[in-house]
C-alpha cells in the first residue's frame, strides 16, 4: 500500500529495488534483497501537511536529521534480508529480478541481520556530503545478480563520479578506505598519493604482486531462447501494484 509522504527521514524506510547476490565461502549463491526498518516506526504526513511544511521549509527533514542527532536522539534502523535460492527463482507468479516487483513478505520473510545508527553529524559539509561518490563498491561476500539495469548501474555510476569529481574521486578521505589497500590506480588528473612502483599493470614479471584472498564465484548455467513475447505470469503483470 501507498504509505504516503515521510514525515522525515527518521520515520522513513529504505530497500534497495535490485536483487544482489549472496555468495558464502563454500561458493553457494542466493539472490538477496536488502531493506532498512526504522526502530522508531514509520510516519508519513497528509497532503495537507505536506503542502504546509514544504511550503515553509523545503529543508523540513534535513534539519529533523540534523537537530536530533545533536541532542542525542540517534535515530536507528535494523537491517533486514530477503534471499531465494537461485534454484527456485522461476517457481513464483513473479519475477524477482523485476526492479518494480517487491517480494511478498509473506512468502520470502525478512531475517535481521543488522543495524544502522547515526550518531554523528558531519563536520565539513562539503568534503563529507557533496563529495561522496556512491558507486558500488561490493565488499567480498556480495556480488552482483543477473539484473540488467543493476549490470547498467554498475559501470553507469563509477562514470558519473569519474565525470563529477575527476578519475581520482576514491583517493578522497570520505570514499577511500579506512585501512590500507592496494590497486593499480596511478597518476591522473588531481592526484594526491604519493607511489614510487613503476609497474602499474598486471601481471608483471618485473614487479610480482601479492593476490587478495579469492572468493568463489559460482557459474550461472542459462539454457533456452530470448524472445520478446508476454511474460506469462499473471502475478508479475496485474497483482503486484493493488497488492
Amino acid at each position: 500500500d501507498d504509505v504516503g509522504i515521510p514525515i522525515n527521514y527518521r520515520h522513513m524506510e529504505g530497500f534497495g529495488v535490485q536483487a544482489y547476490s549472496l555468495i558464502n565461502k563454500s561458493g553457494k549463491a542466493r539472490l538477496v534483497k536488502f531493506h532498512w526498518k526504522p526502530t522508531c516506526g514509520v510516519k508519513s504526513m497528509l497532503e495537507e501537511e505536506a503542502i504546509r511544511i514544504g511550503g515553509t521549509n523545503h529543508s523540513h527533514a534535513t534539519q529533523d536529521l540534523y537537530e536530533s542527532i545533536a541532542a542525542g536522539n540517534f535515530p536507528e534502523w535494523r537491517l533486514y534480508i530477503q534471499t531465494i535460492d537461485y534454484d527456485d527463482q522461476n517457481n513464483f507468479d513473479f519475477e524477482p529480478l523485476d526492479t518494480t516487483i517487491e517480494w511478498p513478505e509473506d512468502v520470502i520473510p525478512l531475517q535481521p541481520v543488522g543495524r544502522l545508527v547515526l550518531n554523528k553529524n558531519i563536520d565539513n559539509f562539503f568534503a563529507e556530503n557533496e563529495m561522496l561518490a556512491f558507486s558500488m563498491s561490493l565488499v567480498p561476500g556480495i556480488h552482483y545478480s543477473d539484473d540488467k539495469m543493476l549490470q547498467a548501474r554498475s559501470f553507469a555510476y563509477a562514470d558519473t563520479q569519474r565525470h563529477r569529481l575527476g578519475p581520482n574521486y576514491l583517493q578522497l578521505p570520505v570514499n577511500a578506505p579506512k585501512c590500507p589497500h592496494h590497486n593499480n590506480h596511478h597518476e591522473g588528473f588531481m592526484n594526491f598519493m604519493h607511489r614510487d612502483e613503476e609497474v602499474n599493470y598486471f601481471p608483471s614479471r618485473y614487479d610480482p604482486c601479492r593476490h587478495a584472498e579469492k572468493f568463489p564465484m559460482p557459474p550461472n548455467v542459462l539454457s533456452g531462447k530470448r524472445e520478446r513475447c508476454v511474460i506469462p505470469k499473471e502475478n508479475h503483470n496485474f497483482k503486484h501494484a493493488g497488492s
